[in-house]
């Protein structure tokens, strides 16, 4: 929370401390920053905010390029799109398989389960899901709610940032890399979302 807070700050230099921090926490714990409650979808957003990118909305506003950026401007910029990429990367990157064990249909139905709040996923007693607050644990589900809300933007953002060239140019390079290989596999379901169905409730 304070991470993206420090993000989207006014001042620069605190924005890229922020950004530092969330580097060194790449580090560490990739996989428990994407996959905390909000640490996909809320820092996502924070990105898009960041960079002035839209996000796919019903109505909202829209933002002019960032051209003719000064020499320092262009380098935070470029920092901010390799961090990105990075999260991206972090996120999106295929999951190990888990070693087979012949009990575990055995132990799934008999045994008491070993995890906090084993049945969370059901949300019998809990308030309403909040799409941008929900854990996403596995890469599907974040793969499904990257494509639905944030993939048309980051599309058009690295887009355009490559035809700035330099060293945004080289960061939209490897944040198009890491795109290309965290979406690779993934293939929109024309489906109902869950999240249209809690709607309707």
């Amino acid at each position: 929370m304070y991470i993206r807070a420090g993000m989207t700050h006014l001042s620069a230099d605190i924005s890229n401390d922020s950004l530092s921090v969330l580097e060194w926490l790449l580090d560490v714990a990739e996989d428990e920053t994407v996959s905390c409650p909000g640490g996909w979808v809320k820092t996502l957003n924070s990105f898009c905010a960041l960079m002035g990118w839209t996000v796919k909305t019903s109505t909202g506003w829209s933002t002019a390029p960032k051209t003719g950026l000064r020499t320092k401007d262009a380098q935070s910029h470029a920092r901010q799109i390799a961090v990105l990429a990075r999260f991206l990367q972090a996120g999106l990157k295929p999951e190990v398989a888990a070693p087979s064990n012949p009990y575990a249909r055995a132990e799934n139905m008999y045994r008491v389960p070993r995890t906090p709040n084993p049945f969370a996923y059901l949300n019998l007693f809990g308030t309403r899901r909040d799409e941008e607050a929900e854990m996403y644990n596995d890469r599907e589900s974040r793969q499904r709610v990257f494509h639905r809300r944030f993939f048309d933007s980051f599309t058009r953002g690295v887009e355009q940032a490559k035809k700035e060239g330099g060293a945004i140019g080289r960061s939209a390079v490897q944040m198009d890399q890491a795109l290309t290989e965290g979406m690779g596999g993934y293939e929109a379901t024309s489906a109902v979302e869950p999240q249209d169905l809690l709607d309707l409730w």
